[in-house]
């Protein structure tokens, strides 16, 4: 499984909140694993490629150039693939959280993987901060 490489993150302050912007690239046919914000509002932003996406029970829908979607606290990230196997796709993601979670619980306070896909997920990450 290839996982989605995050190239850019921004940072900036609003009264106790943080607001964290990530540059976003999935290679072809890549996937995010299913996942959680469990404190974490978060706004995205498609900048090239099509990316499949589906949230909770919600239909499974497509998103293109300039094409938005949200997440809310707490929702459940089932979907979130590049849909092309030749093509990478970029999105810009915007989460709006509290800074202090983010401060005491780092990563873990804004993003639950779900568990079957965790120890994976986690691997890759090791993996790739080791090639750093």
């Amino acid at each position: 499984m290839s996982f989605r490489t995050v190239q850019e993150n921004l940072s900036s302050v609003i009264a106790d909140q943080a607001d964290e912007s990530m540059l976003v690239t999935f290679p072809p046919n890549c996937s995010t694993p299913p996942h959680t914000h469990p404190t974490a509002f978060v706004a995205v932003s498609v900048l090239s490629g099509h990316v499949f996406n589906k949230m909770n029970d919600n239909p499974m829908t497509i998103f293109g150039p300039g094409e938005v979607f949200f997440e809310g606290i707490g929702c459940r990230h089932r979907i979130s693939d590049n849909a092309s196997e030749t093509e990478e796709a970029k999105i810009v993601a915007t989460m709006v959280l509290d800074t202090k979670v983010l401060e005491e619980k780092g990563i873990q306070g804004i993003l639950n993987v779900d568990e079957e896909w965790r120890e994976i997920f986690m691997s890759e990450i090791v993996k790739r901060n080791r090639a750093a």
